[in-house]
């Protein structure tokens, strides 16, 4: 009896071991965790960072090799390093993180998870990414400078803004008053997004078509767009990567009572989508 008491202390004693060696430590003082993803369950602060002007390569996509694309971002960061209980994979932190931030309304254009894991997620100009190893992630916020797009005019120019921001309005692209024909003067920036296209060729493009408030509804819209996909069409580009929709004035990104306003909600929008069959 004396005996199987002494085991038992001993037993007690080496649970009492491990799950003291098991027990993280606090969080890291002076450090707040992110609002945005809170650090996952049975996981502590382990550091932080911040800088008010940044500049990182975030991957977007991959390539037909599967090797990541990035693009990069430049704007104000902030990095939390979290460290997690033994055990955690970094297939099981990024898992949970993408699942968190698409009920936040993020969109994951890329994710990635093997020995190390990571993803990127992005609403708007907000960029989040993690990159996990071992049970040791790292999440990072990078808010974006306000993109630029009207400065766009070439095919590499548009690339090189939907691999950054997964859509692009295209305000060159006009129609004449009223119909869904496009006016004479659209024919060059319509060559860029055709050259684009050739340039990429795994890429398919959703065709918005949006109005201001005194321009017509959703059937104006919607023909506006197929007009955009059929002058594509004719000029090289498969009609199997192209969706057109029309967006009618659902979607304001200026303000109405102004003419400058309604000008900008008169516009073409470009928005990457995966491949039929594949889902991000």
């Amino acid at each position: 009896m004396k005996h199987f008491s002494y085991v038992l202390f001993l037993v007690l004693l080496t649970l009492g071991a491990v799950r003291s060696q098991s027990k993280l430590a606090t969080d890291q003082a002076g450090c707040v965790d992110s609002k945005i993803l809170p650090k996952l369950l049975e996981c502590r602060i382990d550091n932080c960072e911040q800088k008010d002007a940044d500049r990182r390569d975030v991957p977007v996509d991959e390539d037909e090799n599967g090797d990541a694309v990035s693009t990069s971002i430049e704007g104000s960061s902030r990095s939390v390093m979290y460290e997690c209980r033994e055990g955690t994979t970094p297939g099981s932190i990024v898992g949970e993180a993408a699942a968190a931030l698409k009920t936040a309304g993020f969109e994951i254009p890329y994710k990635f998870s093997d020995a190390e894991a990571a993803l990127t997620a992005r609403k708007d100009d907000l960029f989040v990414t993690v990159d996990a190893a071992s049970r040791f992630y790292t999440l990072t916020e990078i808010h974006a400078a306000p993109p630029d797009f009207e400065s766009m005019t070439d095919a590499q120019a548009i690339a090189e803004m939907i691999e950054r921001y997964g859509r692009v309005p295209v305000f060159e692209i006009e129609f004449l008053g009223g119909r869904a024909d496009l006016a004479a003067s659209s024919s060059g920036i319509l060559g860029e997004v055709a050259a684009m296209l050739k340039d990429h060729p795994g890429w398919r493009l959703r065709v918005e078509a949006h109005n201001d408030d005194r321009t017509g509804g959703l059937s104006l819209s919607m023909a506006r767009a197929s007009s955009v996909v059929a002058w594509l069409v004719a000029n090289g580009v498969k009609r199997s990567r192209l969706d057109p929709h029309g967006m009618g004035d659902t979607r304001p990104i200026g303000d109405n009572a102004t003419e400058e306003g309604r000008k900008k909600n008169r516009r073409i929008e470009l928005v990457k989508i995966p491949p039929p069959g594949q889902s991000r």
